[in-house]
């Protein structure tokens, strides 16, 4: 998995929804396991008049060599602030307003954000800021991405909808963001589970390009490329149940996950708000524990 984001015919105009269609009404708010969607339901839901699908990509030139239809662009790195000693941050209100207002989001939409290229993380990584932001619990992945949709026989799209200036404004409760301290104080509570989410390697403390190599004592080791099958789908229930259980997590228990620089590990607080868990992002990441001197830093392994 990638770390780092004309059809013509009635028909295929009609398949989502343009921004005229939206119109005003209550905030739909999902169930948690919808935070990932199937190209089932989006064909389901293509005609809600509140559904807003992003294409979250790298460039606007594979943007335009085919998207969803009525699909939106969103540079993966349109929500992303570097800060000093992090490589990634929040962004700031005024930043985020104006991705908003761009993308014609309004107070009642529905986001489900597609990948391309097997770009999971950059979109897990939107799709966390988008829910620190105000959009918690209407914002959904599409699971598999775009290969999903077309290898559903599904039709592609060249053309640009055309969006109305967006009305919604972001909001700063970012209450599933956590600091070191805050992992200091709660690591060793019995309900919290701080979950390491880059590869064995990095985890175990070889090499990661930190100032430190190794991991936070006592996480446990999930990588995040390990809970997606080849087609860049999640795998099922059951089996991303069993490698939480077999981790030590419980049912109940808080999921904390971080990795290199707080974007691998979105995927992880996906899985986790999918499964039932309450999630947090250790938003700092490594980059940040192993900075800090006075923190310790451990290797060898500790879970998958």
């Amino acid at each position: 998995m990638n770390d780092f984001a004309v059809v013509s015919g009635l028909s295929l105009m009609l398949l989502l929804p343009t921004a005229t269609q939206c119109q005003a009404q209550s905030p739909p708010v999902q169930d948690p396991r919808q935070i990932v969607v199937g190209v089932r339901w989006l064909q389901d839901h293509h005609r809600d008049p509140s559904l807003v699908v992003l294409h979250v990509g790298s460039s606007l030139r594979e943007y335009h060599k085919g998207h969803l239809p009525g699909a939106r662009f969103l540079w993966t790195q349109a929500l992303v602030q570097s800060a000093p000693d992090r490589t990634l941050d929040l962004p700031s209100a005024v930043q985020a307003d104006t991705v908003f207002r761009n993308l014609g989001l309004r107070e009642e939409s529905r986001v489900v954000l597609c990948f391309t290229d097997g770009n999971v993380s950059p979109t897990t990584r939107v799709l966390f800021t988008m829910e620190q932001l105000g959009l918690r619990g209407r914002v959904s992945l599409l699971d598999g991405g775009l290969e999903a949709w077309k290898a559903e026989g599904l039709p592609l799209s060249q053309e640009t909808p055309m969006v109305s200036p967006g009305t919604l404004r972001s909001t700063s409760h970012q209450t599933a963001v956590v600091d070191a301290e805050w992992i200091v104080q709660h690591q060793k509570d019995s309900g919290v589970k701080i979950v390491d989410a880059r590869t064995p390697q990095f985890y175990q403390g070889s090499g990661g390009g930190m100032p430190r190599a190794g991991h936070i004592p006592g996480a446990l080791n999930i990588p995040f490329s390990s809970v997606v099958d080849s087609t860049n789908k999640l795998k099922d229930d059951s089996t991303l149940t069993a490698m939480f259980t077999s981790t030590g997590i419980r049912t109940g228990d808080t999921i904390v996950s971080y990795c290199h620089i707080g974007q691998q590990a979105t995927v992880l607080y996906l899985v986790a708000r999918h499964l039932g868990h309450e999630a947090r992002l250790y938003d700092g990441s490594f980059e940040d524990w192993s900075g800090r001197d006075e923190l310790p830093v451990d290797s060898g392994h500790k879970g998958n």
